[in-house]
């Protein structure tokens, strides 16, 4: 048997081994040790209620969405199990995603083995699975995170597949579909993974043509620049009373200048034309580009579309977009081949790619199309609402000025997700390490925000130095690993938060960035390693030290499970959840009590039923009903009997005192600033 398959079953053992003795622990650690956060419950709940004839609900009363279908999917069987014991499903679970980390970390090995090598496959292959911040991250929690890890890397396997496949066999519509098929458990694994998927489409279509990566490149950089632009003339936040405006000129933008660009011939090979005139064709087309967008801009203000827009964003966008669009063509012209780049004219190359461009996009994204649309329509028919009720909570939480949940995008490393003491850290762990290098730096005349954009760009620039040393491997193994469309379907995906605002985005979010740095390191990795590998023995040190450094992250993720997960029995009367145990204690089997959250408790409690008051996994009508400040004649007449909280938030944003002559205090909970309070009819009457 290979050296290679050996190591894909050690890693799979220890990591099932490990997940095992987890999952046999003792059961008051799966809610107090494991499954800690809320927003697993939500599913846990549901999928419970799905198994027992209730409906898609949490609290057997209204409908909801507010999760991701793939999850939910895999969750519904687990959780039959949920009538026998609360706890053993969680101990399959447990097991599953144990299953799920071993799986991605195998594809992993194998991904990076084939693009780099055995021995950075390796290295990438344990950090994953054995990395404790992944772990907590990704896979300990309970949520979609895991399946999504895997559905993507799955993809990127199957692209880099298509990637060494299409260069010598012909592609047919079935293989441009099969990778549609395979973007959509992307995409469902987690709906905002979209931008990524729609990203991929061009990466495959135009695969033959210069104008794959330079559209791809093209679409973040105008995108980032549009809104970015808006950004800075209105202010953050105030950029979020203006936000339409932001999006109205990134699709403007997109529309206009891309076909611009493409007739334009700045699509030819970035080696075809020399430097100065490529440059000079991009300034007369962004030119005649940005004449274009103000006039539609202006008409849209006009005609009432927009409430108001900026020149200013306009006059910055146009010189920002032709900075980076030069800067793109000259970089990726440094990083590929010199030489002779013949030029086609773009009315000859449509003429005869379109056909195929049609043929291959249409299946592609035929798939992607009609598998979110069955979704959607489902999701409209079941639950009242084409997309998940949370998403569209959270934004409209991101539009309050409270920021009980948190909000919004402040500043500007927050807008495009490094700032690193923040929510939109969506680059950890790498910017959080560069925040606590700055925090202990002291370099004179320069301030905290910076220090930080210079350490960040110290490594940006290392990172390129790199990749400099070997251009032509640094090219070839990011195409195969598709580095390029991950960064800019990740960068969009970040975006796509702060385009309108977004309030209490979490880590597990940041699924395709994680592994777009992870995939980014090892390139950077085989790239300094290379000159080793020029020899047997070489070859055979860098394979040892890989499988050391690899047993040896390995004993410590055992050791921290282990500590983690004690066998040791509890006393039988200590409850698996505190807060459920109290409220049992201090209300009637049957009733209905409301909380902010609820999750955990919604899944342990016996006997009563909690209903969501923040409307992430409620339903539409009680959505509508909180934002018109009517939320408590809704729960009303639901039949609401108790309310458990922090009366303080339900002074604020977004309940906005909607309770406060509705609520009665009956006890507090210790430890807390939680009480349990009797949940009053209208004009605060007690029953």
């Amino acid at each position: 048997m290979k050296r290679s398959r050996w190591f894909e079953i050690a890693l799979v053992v220890v990591v099932l081994a490990v997940h095992l003795y987890a999952a046999t622990s003792e059961a008051h650690n799966f809610p107090n040790r494991w499954f800690t956060r809320d927003d697993a419950y939500y599913y846990f709940k549901v999928a419970q209620n799905i198994t027992e004839g209730r409906g898609v609900t949490f609290d057997g009363i209204n409908r909801a969405n507010g999760f991701h279908p793939l999850w939910m999917l895999i969750c519904i069987p687990i959780f039959a199990l949920a009538r026998f014991d609360l706890i053993l499903p969680l101990r399959v679970l447990l097991m599953v995603m144990g299953a799920l980390s071993a799986a991605t970390g195998v594809l992993l090995y194998r991904l990076v083995s084939r693009a780099l090598s055995e021995a950075v496959g390796m290295l990438v292959a344990a950090t994953w699975v054995f990395s404790l911040y992944v772990h907590a991250t990704i896979y300990q929690l309970g949520l979609e995170s895991g399946i999504a890890a895997f559905a993507l890397v799955y993809l990127l396997y199957r692209m880099e597949r298509f990637e060494r496949r299409w260069r010598s066999e012909p592609v047919t519509w079935r293989d441009l579909a099969s990778l549609g098929a395979a973007a959509t458990l992307v995409l469902f694994s987690r709906l905002d993974t979209v931008f990524l998927v729609l990203v991929l489409g061009p990466w495959l279509v135009f695969r033959e043509r210069p104008l794959r990566g330079l559209l791809v490149g093209d679409m973040l950089l105008l995108v980032a620049s549009a809104l970015g632009n808006t950004a800075w003339r209105f202010g953050l936040p105030n950029y979020y009373r203006y936000a339409e405006a932001g999006l109205w000129l990134l699709t403007l933008a997109l529309v206009t200048r891309v076909p611009l660009y493409y007739f334009a011939g700045l699509y030819d090979h970035p080696g075809a034309r020399p430097p100065l005139e490529m440059a000079k064709r991009l300034f007369l087309v962004n030119t005649l580009a940005t004449a274009i967008l103000s006039a539609l801009m202006l008409a849209l203000w006009k005609g009432g579309v927009l409430s108001g827009f900026s020149r200013g964003a306009l006059l910055g966008d146009w010189v920002a977009s032709t900075l980076l669009v030069a800067a793109w063509r000259l970089g990726t012209r440094a990083l590929l081949r010199s030489g002779a780049h013949p030029e086609m004219r773009p009315a000859e190359e449509l003429r005869r790619w379109w056909k195929t461009w049609l043929a291959e996009g249409s299946a592609y994204y035929g798939v992607l199309g009609f598998s979110l649309g069955a979704y959607m329509l489902w999701s409209k028919l079941a639950i009242g609402t084409f997309t998940p009720l949370s998403g569209q909570i959270k934004r409209w939480w991101g539009s309050l000025p409270a920021r009980v949940y948190g909000g919004p995008a402040r500043n500007f490393a927050a807008f495009f997700g490094i700032d690193a003491e923040g929510d939109f850290n969506a680059w950890a762990p790498l910017t959080t390490r560069l925040g606590e290098w700055n925090a202990s730096l002291r370099w004179p005349r320069m301030d905290y925000d910076l220090r930080y954009l210079a350490l960040l760009g110290l490594v940006l620039a290392a990172c390129l130095g790199v990749l400099l040393l070997n251009r032509r491997r640094a090219v070839r193994a990011g195409v195969h690993l598709s580095l390029l469309p991950l960064f800019v379907g990740s960068m969009l995906h970040v975006l796509s938060y702060n385009a309108t605002g977004y309030a209490s985005v979490k880590e597990w979010y940041w699924v395709s960035e994680l592994l777009c740095l992870l995939l980014t390191a090892a390139l950077l990795a085989d790239l300094l390693l290379h000159p080793l590998r020029r020899g047997p023995i070489g070859r055979a040190l860098l394979l040892g030290a890989a499988l050391l450094l690899s047993a040896s992250m390995g004993w410590k993720f055992t050791r921290a499970i282990v500590t983690r997960m004690p066998h040791t029995p509890l006393t039988a009367e200590k409850p698996l959840l505190d807060a459920a145990a109290f409220l049992e204690a201090h209300t009637e089997p049957g009733t209905l009590i409301g909380m902010t959250g609820g999750g955990n408790v919604g899944y342990y409690i016996h006997e009563r039923t909690i209903v969501n008051m923040d409307g992430l996994i409620n339903s539409v009508t009680y959505f509508e009903a909180l934002k018109r400040g009517e939320a408590g004649e809704y729960l009303e007449a639901i039949g609401l009997d108790y309310v458990f909280a922090n009366p303080e938030i339900l002074q604020g944003a977004p309940y906005r005192g909607q309770f406060t002559d509705r609520l009665e205090p009956i006890a507090p909970y210790e430890g807390s600033r939680k009480f349990l309070m009797r949940f009053l009819p209208a004009g605060g009457a007690s029953p």
